[in-house]
């Protein structure tokens, strides 16, 4: 299976960049996707700044393009997006499918001084999104929700192949992030796909380097710093070959910590 991560800045309000680059994930048949955090919306720092009418219009205009492309295409697109519900906000992850939206609300946010998301965004209690599309079993968390095991674990007791992390990093946080994704991958034996946000906001850099990361913890693909499709093959045999042959999954079930 091919999956598409589009490493991008922020996205403009109309359909003309999203529709040429999933044009072309569906030429590759791609059945999947992705967009990094904070493109369908301003960064979050420039965000907390703007109109709350601006920010609601924005983000209806988004949702219903994806809706459109999902449906055009065939295809399941991923994305996060700030939502507007019940005189809240929310950061949410968007599964459009066949023109449908599924979502699921961030449940762990940023809390620091110079990135406080969670005093902008209000949370509410959901699962996490899972889902199947043909042999494959994929689970979506939020770039920061992956620093927690609880998260990982959910995963592999839901048996998912896949997981996809969308995500914005700066400064120099590349190797931090990199390492902890290759340790998950072959740990839980799940390919890893971290889809990053380019582009800048002042002197914050956003360095992209997006990259899948197969269940034996090797790298099979990753962009540099420039805006960028990139195509990933799943292969399944090789999820079952890295299960197989390291076993953690059936030897953790059988220890117990007293």
């Amino acid at each position: 299976m091919i999956i598409a991560s589009l490493q991008c800045a922020d996205l403009p309000i109309n359909k003309t960049k999203l529709d040429y680059y999933i044009n072309i994930a569906k030429k590759e048949n791609a059945k999947i996707f992705v967009l990094p955090e904070y493109v369908l919306n301003r960064f979050f720092n420039e965000l907390v700044k703007t109109p709350k009418n601006f920010i609601i219009e924005q983000s209806r205009h988004q949702l219903e393009l994806l809706k459109k492309l999902s449906k055009i295409y065939n295809i399941t697109i991923i994305a996060p997006i700030v939502a507007y519900e019940g005189k809240n906000f929310f950061k949410v992850m968007i599964k459009a499918k066949n023109g449908r939206i599924f979502k699921y609300y961030q449940q762990i946010l940023m809390p620091y001084s110079h990135w406080n998301e969670e005093k902008f965004f209000s949370k509410k209690d959901n699962n996490l999104l899972v889902f199947n599309i043909q042999n494959i079993r994929f689970g979506v968390m939020f770039g920061f929700e992956s620093h927690f095991t609880q998260f990982w674990d959910y995963f592999e007791n839901k048996k998912v192949d896949v997981v996809l992390i969308p995500s914005i990093g700066t400064f120099n946080s590349f190797n931090r992030w990199f390492e902890l994704h290759k340790t998950f991958a072959f740990i839980k034996n799940f390919y890893v796909l971290r889809a990053n946000r380019i582009g800048s906001w002042g002197d914050w850099e956003f360095y992209g380097k997006s990259y899948l990361v197969n269940p034996f913890g090797e790298i099979e693909n990753i962009l540099g710093s420039n805006e960028e499709l990139m195509l990933s093959r799943i292969d399944k045999n090789l999820i079952k070959e890295a299960r197989k042959e390291w076993k953690f999954n059936k030897l953790s079930r059988e220890f117990n910590l007293m």
